[in-house]
């Protein structure tokens, strides 16, 4: 089966795709409508689970796609793939599999990196009662980068200003307080929200509902998005040394999970994050359950070699949000170009995805495994 025939054009194709694979191959169902939010069309939007395996596995693997909206196209082919391909006979003996279907389904439907708020959920997950964290920098960074037009001198101006940002602070600090995350401007970039998100308090729903009883969870959650052809970047938040990140390790490789390794492939240093759905998994599962895992990016775009280029995706989602809007004459084409950059048609990148997404599958189940094993013998002993 070639590997474009798992990919869909539109989340409601996406999901009836899923959903169709699922229900054939046996899988445990269940819908959560967004109430809050329509798709084009006025499409209702769902997150949808499917449980793979036996009710009581105490290992499972969490997977998820569409965190980020738009690219939520390349792990929703991976899933239907590994359904279609795998399935539960490829679960080692007491795991079981969870697959959290498009959990940002208006980002997902309407081809946008955030949720119905212009939320982005990787910045999302902490405790909204306490002072949000501070981002002093982008503050002072949020006129530079947010005009109001897409116009050639408009974006001139913002690389000007830009440029001598960086005089002042270095390059590191304008990449840093760019993606790290900010709580103030609402209709900024990668802003944090001030409260939990539809898709947050769902997810927090599904894994109370589901991994109750689960001793052992590892986490796929798939992305997409750096510059490449469907490569696997890595991108583990626990810390180095600590059991968690040690697991991921021998399931993906120490070079893999290398902060070299992935600073590399990523283009640059990560950014100081706060509020990753990562962490909020792991709180959400409490101290008595053990955690691997990591969220993992099919590289994506194909070029963004210079500062216009880099900003020119986020630029399209906020002009789309809070200038022209949905409907405007743009509208379609700046839709297309985002999508290329997330979820590109060409051959190649899907291909790379199904073939490097089931191999990822394959190495998770192995460790999970084995992890599932030792913990066994643990218990035993």
């Amino acid at each position: 089966m070639k590997a474009s025939s798992y990919f869909s054009e539109t989340y409601a194709e996406a999901r009836r795709r899923f959903l169709a694979a699922a229900g054939a191959a046996g899988a445990r169902l269940e819908a959560y409508e967004n109430p809050h939010a329509r798709g084009p069309g006025d499409t209702r939007l769902f997150t949808d689970t499917a449980w793979f395996g036996p009710a009581s596995a105490e290992t499972v693997l969490l997977n998820i796609c569409g965190t980020h909206g738009a690219e939520g196209y390349g792990g929703s082919a991976a899933m239907t793939a590994w359904i279609e391909q795998a399935g539960a006979a490829a679960l080692p003996d007491g795991v079981a599999m969870l697959m959290v279907h498009a959990v940002n389904p208006f980002g997902f439907a309407w081809g946008l990196r955030g949720t119905e708020n212009n939320v982005d959920l990787n910045r999302n997950f902490l405790d909204h009662s306490k002072p949000h964290p501070e981002n002093p920098l982008y503050d002072e960074l949020h006129k530079i980068l947010c005009p109001n037009s897409l116009a050639e001198d408009a974006v001139q101006k913002m690389l000007t200003d830009g440029a001598r940002f960086v005089e002042r602070h270095g390059q590191w600090a304008l990449e840093d307080a760019i993606s790290r995350g900010q709580y103030t401007h609402p209709d900024g970039y990668h802003f944090g929200g001030t409260a939990p998100e539809w898709s947050n308090l769902t997810l927090r729903e599904i894994v109370a509902r589901e991994l109750s009883h689960v001793h052992r969870v590892g986490l796929i959650d798939w992305h997409s998005g750096p510059v490449g052809d469907g490569e696997l970047i890595y991108l583990c938040y626990s810390q180095p040394g600590t059991p968690g990140f040690m697991r991921a390790a021998q399931w993906w490789g120490k070079e893999a999970l290398d902060p070299k390794t992935v600073d590399a492939m990523w283009g640059s240093k990560r950014p100081t994050r706060r509020g990753t759905m990562f962490w909020g998994i792991e709180e959400m599962l409490g101290s008595g359950k053990q955690f691997s895992g990591a969220v993992i990016e099919f590289r994506s775009a194909q070029t963004k070699n210079n500062a216009a280029k880099a900003m020119r995706v986020p630029m399209l989602e906020r002009w789309l949000r809070f200038i022209g809007g949905f409907d405007a004459p743009e509208a379609a084409r700046y839709f297309e170009e985002i999508r290329d950059d997330y979820a590109p048609r060409r051959e190649s990148w899907r291909e790379n995805v199904i073939a490097n997404g089931l191999a990822c599958y394959e190495q998770t189940l192995q460790g999970l495994g084995r992890w599932t094993r030792e913990g066994g013998l643990k218990a035993a002993d």
